[in-house]
């Protein structure tokens, strides 16, 4: 077996949940989700790995954000606290950095909510919890670069390696490290070459990508770069030179 077809049954192996298993409980969740959002409601988004095509299973399922309308009374942060109080209710829940994530008859579901800015745009404002602060994003021009990237094989075998290795590594800063400087001038249809060469530039001693600045293409004050700690950092080095050691790719994935 080819190193290349070695890592697609890797691919395979961690396919996503299929959401068609969960028709009705889905259903179920978003009627609750409008009834909550009541007035203020706009749209209600799939967003996240789904939407990217970057899903896979052993991490949240399904992603979805509720779109209020700008006006919408209160702060951000008295929205995140009302969701999560309305979605205890019916769910095991817990609270996470701008969504909450339930679990919905074993489906992994993380939902947010966001104020629509005013005007014809997609982009948002969101409440940050671990800041306790805001920030403006844009899910759907995430979504349409991200999914046109053509790295999205590259993102899934990140993403796969960062769940084995019990790594903190945001989603979104793997998907635009991986498409702004790790694999920018590297060809495409070279999976295995393109994957090792992202472990070894996480590896690095010096000029390091991780500790590059990265921005959000949605948001220029929101540094995607900084939503890890330096320790954080150093635990994806410590893991990427032990896997760059190895001699065989079913000890690095597996």
């Amino acid at each position: 077996m080819t190193a290349d077809s070695y890592l697609i049954n890797i691919l395979g192996k961690y396919s996503p949940t299929s959401l068609s298993l969960y028709g009705n409980a889905i259903s179920t969740l978003h009627s609750s989700l409008r009834t909550w959002a009541n007035g203020c409601y706009v749209d209600l988004k799939t967003s996240g790995s789904i939407a990217k095509g970057t899903a896979i299973s052993l991490s949240s399922d399904a992603d979805y954000l509720v779109s209020l309308t700008h006006d919408c009374n209160g702060t951000l942060s008295q929205i995140f606290n009302s969701l999560h109080d309305h979605l205890g209710a019916y769910y095991s829940i817990r609270r996470q950095n701008v969504s909450i994530g339930i679990n919905l008859n074993g489906l992994k579901v993380d939902v947010a909510a966001a104020k629509k800015r005013p005007g014809n745009t997609n982009f948002h404002s969101i409440y940050v919890s671990k800041k306790d602060s805001w920030a403006q994003t844009n899910i759907q021009l995430h979504i349409n670069e991200i999914s046109k990237s053509g790295r999205l094989n590259e993102i899934k075998l990140l993403k796969i390696w960062r769940e084995l290795n019990h790594l903190e590594f945001p989603s979104i800063y793997i998907e635009y490290l991986l498409i702004n400087f790790v694999l920018k001038h590297k060809a495409k249809n070279d999976l295995a070459n393109n994957f090792f060469h992202v472990l070894s530039e996480l590896a690095k001693n010096e000029n390091n990508v991780l500790f590059a600045r990265l921005v959000d293409p949605a948001n220029s004050n929101n540094i995607l770069s900084d939503l890890m700690t330096i320790k954080e950092k150093q635990a994806i080095v410590s893991a990427a030179r032990k896997s760059v050691k190895e001699q065989y790719w079913g000890s690095i994935v597996y």
